[in-house]
């Protein structure tokens, strides 16, 4: 069984920090850039800061009084691989439709997985932060947005596929389970998540600079609110994220920032999509430049965006 610290927000915990402006939003993100040297980062952006952060298999997979654990996560993965192989998904692409392939693809067209869709691009991650909510209630408005910055430095990457000959000796005699299964497992061990990045991207993938974050699910939980996957260290605290906002280099300033939740107010949203659009060149149909992209702009009727 798992535990699952309590999420009273994002500020509340010492992982967080507010953007009060689209000044400081873009401060915080060119700061955590450069924190250090040879640091990754992935970027995530979520329209409505009241949501954790978790995968949709999880959320699927998420009832009352029954904690999910990694056991039913794997069971419910397999299902769902059967069923996309025997509707006849991956056929065309023979041994390159490996689980993590699979997966990865499942994921991007909307199916639930474990795996949890971030990019490489602050501006790309900003965008689905700002975006506004099409369910948006009409008396209280647009909800606060949450961009999401995780050190990935340390931790292990795959492609989805390995093409021929560069494949072990696992991968030839399991050539569809073997990368994902190694994935799992070395993450069960170390209790660290892997990056996986698709060996074929779509435009949309390419658009976004989208990769995906993996873990075994761990034994216990680090950051409130986040769920499945453990980003490691200690909580920054309230003071080190306010010297990172001003990029403070005397004592007690930040070393290392393992993870951090950018709340982004609902006034800096609005702010901030106008320069997101004509500076950075972030918009709807540059991020989703495919059919499915035109579909849905068409039916929210964002065409414009």
């Amino acid at each position: 069984m798992t535990s699952l610290p309590e999420f009273k927000g994002w500020l509340a915990h010492g992982w967080g920090i507010e953007a009060k402006t689209p000044q400081q939003a873009l401060d915080l993100i060119s700061h955590i850039a450069l924190l250090a040297q040879g640091r990754t980062y992935a970027w995530r952006g979520q329209s409505d800061a009241s949501y954790k952060l978790s995968s949709s298999l999880y959320r699927r997979l998420e009832k009352p009084g029954e904690p999910v654990t990694e056991k039913a996560l794997r069971a419910e993965e397999n299902k769902i691989l059967e069923e996309a192989r025997r509707w006849g998904l991956g056929r065309d692409l023979g041994p390159s439709a490996t689980d993590l392939h699979l997966l990865a693809l499942l994921q991007h067209h909307g199916v639930p997985t474990r795996l949890l869709d971030v990019t490489s691009d602050p501006m790309t991650a900003l965008w689905f932060a700002a975006e506004q909510r099409i369910s948006a209630d009409a008396l209280t408005g647009d909800p606060a947005g949450v961009l999401f910055a995780i050190d990935v430095t340390d931790t292990d990457w795959f492609q989805t596929f390995q093409h021929h000959g560069t494949q072990s000796w696992n991968e030839i005699g399991n050539p569809l389970s073997a990368v994902y299964e190694t994935a799992l497992d070395d993450s069960a061990k170390t209790q660290k998540m892997f990056r996986a990045f698709p060996a074929l991207p779509d435009e949309r993938m390419k658009a976004q600079g989208g990769y995906f974050l993996g873990s075994a699910f761990p034994k216990n939980h680090q950051v409130p609110g986040v769920i499945g996957f453990k980003p490691g260290g200690a909580a920054p605290g309230d003071s080190k994220l306010q010297k990172l906002l001003k990029q403070d280099r005397g004592p007690g300033r930040l070393a290392k920032l393992p993870f951090c939740a950018i709340v982004i107010p609902a006034d800096v949203k609005r702010k901030l999509r106008d320069p997101l659009r004509r500076t950075y060149n972030r918009r709807r149909r540059v991020l989703f430049p495919d059919i499915d992209g035109f579909k849905e702009a068409l039916l929210r009727e964002q065409l414009d965006d």
